[in-house]
């Protein structure tokens, strides 16, 4: 019979052979970034994404709570076939808590909190799925009226800072994110219009690997949006804006519409919902996307 050390010696050896088939049944590890695309305006002036150059009045405090559906929002596919296909994100809900603040005349501040509250998908080329609950990156924002909307043209300078906490393994922060941009809007009596154009920097992540497509890298982008908002109506309004990322570091661009109706139920409440398809082949915008949420103010602003 064999020896103790002897049948040690064949454990050990068996162990190590072992462990790279359970590291590759466990799935490669993927490369971390920030998958969710979508800033919401917490002072909602205007459109719910897009600013307007608009700041909230000295003093006045808004804070909302929405919860965020993303279809399909991390699939691969060489041109844009809405809906079609499986992804390694099929599926991502998200509760945020945004808050926004004017601090002088001329000065707000805002900031958000995402919590991934369910998240799945399917298997691709040996990376698992990044499945389960967990904080995104909060960012905190700062933005400076240079032209007062007194004027009925407004022009702001705006800009977000990703914190570097929340889950990696969720696909839900960046090593560094900063995102400088330019608001301009027009402010009329039963309507108004916003535009902002910005620079989203951040680290630059080659994810060919991962999709077997050597277009798709996560990088730097040109970020654009504009928006329509009614105004007319007493108690409901309607909005439809237009947001586009344009890869600056190689990549796919990637663009959604996305309508909303906001309820004024209350002076101090608001409900709203918001939704619209993307476009675009670029692997980390969703094929559809629904937002629902309530916003509570210390008076009505808009």
């Amino acid at each position: 019979m064999p020896s103790r050390p002897v049948l040690a010696l064949v454990a050990v050896v068996s162990s190590l052979a072992l462990a790279p088939a359970e590291t590759r049944a466990q799935g490669r590890a993927l490369p971390h970034f920030n998958l969710q695309r979508l800033e919401l305006d917490p002072a909602a002036l205007g459109s719910l994404v897009v600013g307007t150059g608009r700041t909230l009045p000295q003093g006045a405090l808004r804070v909302s709570v929405q919860g965020h559906y993303e279809q399909l929002p991390f699939h691969f596919q060489q041109r844009w076939e809405p809906g079609s296909g499986s992804g390694l994100v099929e599926n991502r809900f998200t509760m945020d808590l945004t808050a926004a603040y004017g601090l002088l005349p001329w000065l707000q501040v805002a900031a958000e909190v995402p919590f991934i509250v369910s998240q799945g998908g399917s298997g691709h080329l040996g990376f698992r799925a990044p499945e389960g609950s967990g904080l995104g990156a909060p960012w905190l924002g700062m933005r400076a009226a240079l032209v007062r909307q007194d004027a009925g043209f407004q022009l702001a300078a705006d800009v977000t800072a990703a914190l570097p906490v929340g889950s990696t393994a969720l696909l839900a922060r960046d090593d560094y994110a900063v995102h400088p941009r330019l608001q301009l809007g027009f402010l009329a009596e039963t309507w108004q219009l916003g535009g902002e154009a910005g620079v989203l920097v951040r680290k630059k992540q080659e994810l060919a690997s991962v999709s077997g497509y050597s277009q798709d890298i996560i990088g730097n982008e040109l970020r654009l949006g504009a928006t329509v908002t009614s105004r007319a109506g007493e108690s409901t309004r309607g909005e439809v804006s237009v947001v586009a990322g344009i890869p600056l570091q190689g990549g796919r661009m990637g663009g959604e519409l996305l309508i909303a109706i906001r309820k004024h139920a209350l002076s101090w409440l608001d409900l709203y919902v918001l939704g619209g398809p993307g476009v675009g082949p670029g692997m980390d915008t969703p094929t559809f996307r629904f937002v629902a949420g309530a916003s509570f103010s210390t008076s009505r602003v808009d």
